[in-house]
């Protein structure tokens, strides 16, 4: 991520040092000396001419680390101080971008990928003038980003379609946290259906882009083919689970429109059957039930229903869906509904188990589930805990009687808090609506979303091995380590305001007042920090002053990530209203990593202005992975080109070495 050049200059009294830093072809600037007046082929204007001097070798260095322009001299007998000239696109004509410098270096806060074809001239100067040195030209510099798909780009395997740039489409991903990435590839091929052709792939940094499954390609072990995939997830050991739909033909003895939908796992590069919608007689998956009645199988009773929803899986490749809201469940023995199915879970061995469901429980006390909320609630980690929130039986008012439980390895159940006779630090209920998650040494956090007073919402925790430890609630201060307060007057995002690993928590807060501005805190042993304020400086960006971290966006839009190593991915506005993806640093330091509006360029690569930031996920060290559109309207009106990438951002550098 860093590159140092070196060229040599002469140390005449008066002679500038010329940088030149390009992205894409290279380019030569001659004829370093103008008027004062200067253009996009001349360098900023000279005053006096000196010649006849000794040649001495010396270096100028320009680095790149942390989203920064990095510049650095020798000192020039005569010079009193020196200059800093961009032209930041070769086109539009040189201006002195630092104030006047008695220092023999410059840190210039731009991101790269804004800067295509940038030019850069150093000066030294007196009060007689100022001059150039000979100059030095950059083809590229690496920015630690490498584009993994894009539209436009030949899709493995496929015959030569490309990755659609449909208006709306992009490229659905998952990472693990070994960073190799799955995405869902949408062509602008049709398969045999006439529908647009699908394709689930595999990324890492070794093999680069491959193809694992096609549309039109035959189930294995029987004569249907696939017609779309939807969802894909990677486990740490690699496994890819994705779903998919069958082409339907209703003359077939064993698919019509109920038994169309599949869920599959790629294992080493072979797919494998994990389940399969409809009647067990025409190839449906039977579900064993926990109170020991007959098994069921489900179907979907509205078109684009989805019967394996809400998927969420383990380190093994294990997984937990809950089925959509319009599914129904059937007895295999006799058809009859059976009603109240709430969480699914099969094994990485294909064991299949109902993880709970309403009136029936082995819950710790022998009490009895009522009611599961209707969206995903939960969460697992890496070795199959599952979390969540439930409401329970025996009061007349169910929401005031409800806890937050763990799935164990082992298939029990343990209780981590619940508001009925509890002894919390607040009163907090209704947890059968609580956004839970669990980190991979067990530990629990919560944010409750409504209690019945509005101001005790807040984020909780079991992991210091207490009951309901307060991380941080609505309408009280929050006591940060260096002594000071942190106002928090909600929550940014509600449930989507916290990310945890281990036993941290950074999450999201209004401030709620001019000196106090929004804040990512970050939670660790019940002592918290502040990683990032509003107005606080971000590398790569210039003016930082208007950075906004509560951006106006979807319920489900992913708001903050934080991974094993510490970093911390979130959202925010750049200024104007303008959509940012930013990342802080474990030691603190903030780079922005894409915005709207911006012009994009990687390797010599010009993708055009960002149109949006669709999603990103971070591995567990360094990596991030953004999925991004562009917009290229530039034809006119009614002539708009979207395209869509996944890109992989290296996070860490000189400064916060991997």
């Amino acid at each position: 991520m860093n590159l140092n050049v070196s060229h040599t200059i002469f140390t005449s009294p008066l002679r500038r040092f010329l940088v030149i830093f390009l992205i894409g072809p290279a380019f030569l600037l001659a004829g370093c000396n103008s008027e004062s007046e200067t253009n996009a082929n001349d360098s900023p204007s000279s005053e006096s001419e000196t010649s006849g001097e000794t040649a001495t070798e010396q270096s100028v260095a320009v680095a790149y680390d942390n989203w920064t322009l990095d510049f650095s001299w020798p000192s020039v007998d005569g010079a009193t101080y020196y200059q800093v000239f961009e032209d930041p696109d070769g086109l539009s004509g040189f201006s002195q971008v630092s104030p006047d410098l008695a220092v023999t270096e410059y840190n210039l806060n731009v991101s790269l990928t804004e800067r295509d074809g940038a030019r850069y001239i150093v000066s030294a100067c007196n009060a007689s003038g100022c001059e150039d040195f000979d100059e030095i030209s950059l083809d590229t510099l690496d920015t630690g980003i490498t584009a993994i798909a894009v539209s436009g780009d030949i899709a493995p395997s496929t015959g030569g379609e490309v990755f659609s740039s449909q208006t709306g489409v992009w490229l659905e991903f998952d990472v693990n946290d070994g960073g190799t990435v799955t995405i869902l590839g949408v062509t602008n091929g049709t398969d045999n259906s006439g529908s647009a052709a699908d394709g689930i792939f595999r990324y890492d940094s070794s093999a680069g882009l491959t193809a694992l499954q096609l549309d039109d390609a035959s189930l294995r072990g029987s004569n249907e083919t696939y017609n779309g995939f939807m969802d894909t997830r990677i486990a740490n050991n690699g496994d890819i689970i994705f779903s998919a739909m069958l082409n339907l033909d209703p003359g077939a003895a064993d698919v019509d429109g109920f038994n169309n939908e599949v869920l599959l796992r790629n294992s080493a590069g072979t797919t494998e059957l994990i389940a399969r919608e409809g009647e067990p007689a025409r190839g449906g998956t039977e579900f064993p039930v926990i109170d020991n009645a007959s098994d069921v199988y489900f179907t979907e009773n509205i078109t684009a229903n989805r019967v394996f929803n809400n998927i969420s899986i383990d380190g093994s490749g294990g997984l937990t869906f809950q089925p959509g809201s319009n599914t129904d469940a059937f007895r295999s023995a006799d058809d009859a509904i059976y009603g109240g199915t709430a969480l699914w879970t099969i094994e990485a061995d294909g064991t299949i188990s109902q993880s709970l469901r309403p009136s029936f429980s082995a819950l710790p006390g022998g009490l009895t589930p009522s009611v599961f909320s209707g969206t995903k609630r939960y969460d697992q980690n890496n070795a199959g805990q599952l979390a969540f929130g439930l409401a329970l039986m025996g009061a007349s008012d169910p929401a005031t009687n409800s806890g937050v439980y763990v799935r164990e390895t082992s298939g029990t159940f343990s209780e981590k808090v619940r508001t009925a006779g509890g002894a919390a630090r607040d009163y907090i209920d209704r947890l059968q609506t609580a956004f839970t998650q669990i980190t991979d040494n067990g530990g629990v956090f919560y944010y409750t979303e409504r209690d019945v007073a509005n101001g005790n919402r807040g984020l909780y925790t079991n992991a210091l091995g207490t009951v309901n430890t307060r991380v941080a609630r609505k309408g009280l201060n929050v006591l940060l380590e260096d002594g000071t307060t942190q106002e928090v007057k909600d929550f940014i995002g509600g449930g989507n305001s916290f990310s945890t690993v281990d036993d941290t928590v950074a999450f999201l807060v209004n401030a709620g007042s001019v000196n106090q501005e929004d804040a990512l805190l970050v939670w660790q042993n019940d002592a918290t920090t502040k990683r990032f304020q509003e107005g606080e400086p971000v590398n790569g960006l210039l003016d930082s002053s208007a950075v906004k971290i509560d951006p106006t966006l979807g319920s489900t839009t992913r708001r903050i990530q934080i991974n094993d190593a510490g970093w911390i991915g979130f959202r925010g506005d750049s200024s104007l209203n303008k959509e940012a993806l930013f990342a802080t640093s474990p030691s603190g330091y903030t780079r922005l990593i894409a915005r709207e509006g911006q012009v994009f360029s990687v390797d010599g690569t010009n993708y055009g202005p960002v149109d949006q930031v669709l999603d990103y996920k971070m591995d567990a060290a360094s990596t991030m992975i953004v999925s991004l559109s562009f917009v290229d309207d530039s034809n006119g009106v009614g002539n708009v080109i979207y395209t869509n990438g996944v890109f992989s951002f290296e996070l860490c550098s000189t400064n916060e070495a991997c």
